[in-house]
């Protein structure tokens, strides 16, 4: 692989520097950040867009040129450490298969969850600016705490339940998304996602315009995209790929752990043999693939878990449960309980939060740029807990029915959340 890792501990150091809170990574919303890869991928097909800022990088221009497809394959809960480590590791899977590539790090989104993320990744707005600004939100017109992977109610297991309040998922972001762009530009744009998100708010906020193509599993998933590129061997297009498993294996077994190690292998294993060994190279000659995730993942600390409800004090000062996530919690203090909420919390807990009042969070820049949104505002509460190693916050949606434990989760700022892999593979 030429030129692989040439800027990626400059960019790596560089993003380390701008962060501007002391044992945490911030998004770099103005250059290295997930957030700006739509802008790039549409400046490859020479479109402005009025949102985001393009990567600058000589090598990476070269890449770029002449490209007339871009796969993008999103890999949910993939650190860059992680996609350091397959690079690297002896035999890499990938080392033979293309041509050119590069590898830098980016800082994903705050919150570093797959809602707010994804957004953005299919936006190029901020999450200041989309206002979806965790796992889970206060909708003020509602009166209710949404869980935005199933669009309902945090207290409710069925899926996609708001629509049934009345909610449109596709007017949900008032935004035009990748794909729209692409199809007024004339352009030809197809997402690959598991069946099971077939018909979910998710897709139809997040992939409105474009062509879907489903699959079951990570072995399908590469034949689908494999057929798709060679029925239209010359179509320009823009193509994204979602990939869901090792974010769920990361929280089931933990980011560390072996069996998330298999699912990495696995993942590339599948990449090579069924899609890069096996595709028509006529049909690749103008074709990029980017390989990037939305988030990475963090080890959770059991006795750094704190269930609000078993503190009341705390929680009788809230005017709502805390949304966002466990490792990122947005706090709602009753009026002139601002003060007391912190003290209890630095009191009982100093060691594992930083506590950030919201509007200084956003003031400082932690939601990104452009313009805030009214909803943003309403849905990041008065006061930010930000875990450090291990800890987390949460409330138990369903008393009645304890929630998992988990050994993994993110939402957080530190390291292994937020600092993302963004591979550039020129295709042989």
């Amino acid at each position: 692989m030429k030129h692989l890792f040439s800027n990626a501990e400059k960019i790596h150091k560089k993003i380390l520097q701008k962060s501007w809170l002391n044992d945490f990574i911030t998004p770099d919303y103005d250059e290295y950040c997930i957030s700006n890869i739509p802008a790039t991928i549409l400046r490859t097909f020479g479109i402005d867009h009025k949102n985001g800022t393009p990567f600058v990088n000589s090598e990476l221009k070269s890449i770029l040129d002449g490209v007339n497809r871009v796969i993008l394959l999103i890999v949910d809960s993939m650190g860059y450490q992680q996609m350091l480590n397959a690079l690297t590791e002896h035999n890499s899977i990938l080392h033979h298969s293309v041509d050119k590539a590069i590898l830098f790090p980016l800082t994903s989104t705050f919150a570093s969850t797959t809602p707010t993320a994804l957004a953005s990744l299919s936006t190029g707005l901020t999450p200041q600016q989309h206002a979806i600004t965790g796992y889970s939100i206060y909708l003020k017109q509602l009166g209710i705490v949404a869980n935005m992977v199933n669009f309902s109610p945090s207290t409710e297991q069925r899926r996609d339940s708001l629509i049934d309040a009345g909610v449109d998922p596709s007017q949900f972001l008032g935004a035009k998304t990748l794909h729209e762009i692409f199809k007024e530009e004339g352009y030809q744009s197809h997402v690959v996602t598991r069946w099971t998100f077939r018909n979910s708010a998710l897709t139809q906020m997040f992939h409105k315009g474009a062509n879907l193509e489903l699959y079951v599993d990570t072995s399908d998933l590469f034949i689908k995209l494999k057929r798709l590129i060679e029925s239209n061997p010359s179509e320009e297009s823009y193509i994204l790929a979602y990939w869901d498993t090792l974010d769920t294996t990361s929280h089931v077994y933990g980011p560390k752990s072996e069996e998330v190690e298999a699912a990495i292998r696995n993942l590339f294993f599948s990449l090579k043999t069924e899609f890069l060994d096996r595709v028509n190279r006529g049909s690749t000659k103008k074709t990029i693939l980017l390989i990037a995730s939305d988030h990475g993942h963090h080890t959770f600390d059991k006795k750094k878990a704190v269930n609000i409800l078993d503190h009341k004090q705390l929680f009788q000062d809230l005017q709502i449960q805390p949304t966002g996530s466990s490792r990122a919690p947005y706090l709602y203090p009753k009026l002139g309980r601002l003060e007391p909420v912190k003290d209890y919390l630095s009191k009982h807990f100093g060691d594992y939060f930083h506590l950030l009042e919201s509007k200084e969070a956003l003031k400082q820049g932690l939601f990104g740029r452009g313009k805030i949104s009214d909803q943003t505002l309403d849905r990041i509460g008065g006061l930010l807990a930000l875990s450090k190693e291990g800890s987390s916050l949460y409330y138990p949606h369903r008393p009645h029915k304890p929630d998992q434990v988990l050994k993994g989760g993110h939402g957080g700022l530190m390291k292994d959340e937020m600092m993302v892999p963004l591979l550039i593979l020129k295709l042989k």
